[in-house]
């Protein structure tokens, strides 16, 4: 099932990376690297700027909470860990809410860069098999 859930999450991932680069192309000279741009989709889902079929969040609100809750008491790392785990277990979305509940700018931001490195790499790793 989480195998099934980050793959899911990859296709979403790769259509939303193709139209940032189109809409990238049309603006002008300036280019960025794929990983970058990764990085910019996350966090625009994060502030919901993306409305292009986002994947539901499959944690409601009151569990992202409780999630929130849970992970208040452990050390920044195990934090970041265990977001990056509900990401690839429930999906992107839900990991997103969780973070987002704990109210630490910090820790949300480290989040998102930390999960785009990591779905940047499952992304390479999917064109591989192809």
């Amino acid at each position: 099932m989480a195998q099934e859930q980050i793959n899911e999450d990859i296709k979403w991932l790769e259509r939303q990376l193709e139209a940032k680069k189109r809409e990238l192309a049309g603006g002008g000279p300036e280019t960025k690297e794929e990983r970058e741009i990764v990085k910019e989709v996350i966090k625009e889902t994060a502030v919901g700027e993306l409305n292009a079929s986002v994947p539901a969040a499959k944690l409601s609100n009151d569990d992202a909470k409780k999630s929130a809750l849970d992970l208040k008491e452990k050390e920044h790392g195990d934090i970041i860990q265990n977001l990056v785990q509900i990401a690839f277990s429930k999906n992107l979305l839900s990991a997103l809410k969780v973070a987002e509940s704990l109210n630490n700018p910090h820790i949300l931001d480290e989040f998102h860069d930390t999960l785009a490195d990591q779905y940047y790499q499952k992304l390479l790793d999917a064109r591989k098999l192809k």
